[in-house]
């Protein structure tokens, strides 16, 4: 699905969610096997850029098991900016990706 076409928050809160989905334009970025991360991307535009970094964690309950967990969201505008201070939420994702698509 491309993110354009999207109608409201619904459809876009769920399109974000879905971001290990390569189909809708995310893809794997970087990954770290020693640290079990790994970044997702997706260019909105060329001043517009998300990133959601995972990592692979162990929970203990109900049963104990490994899941890939949302660490961060990144927001990145501007490409000379420090990666670390782009830090978002989801919910600034969604304002970027609301932003593009009335571009």
């Amino acid at each position: 699905m491309n993110f354009k076409n999207l109608k409201n928050d619904k459809e876009r809160i769920a399109f974000l969610e879905d971001y290990r989905n390569e189909d809708n334009g995310w893809c794997l970025w970087k990954w770290d096997d020693d640290l079990r991360r790994r970044m997702w991307i997706l260019r909105l535009a060329a001043d517009a850029v998300l990133v959601v970094e995972e990592q692979l964690r162990t929970f203990s309950w109900p049963d104990k098991h490994t899941s890939w967990t949302v660490m961060h969201w990144y927001v990145i505008e501007d490409p000379t900016a420090i990666f670390g201070d782009c830090v978002a939420s989801r919910s600034l994702a969604l304002t970027k990706l609301k932003e593009v698509q009335k571009r």
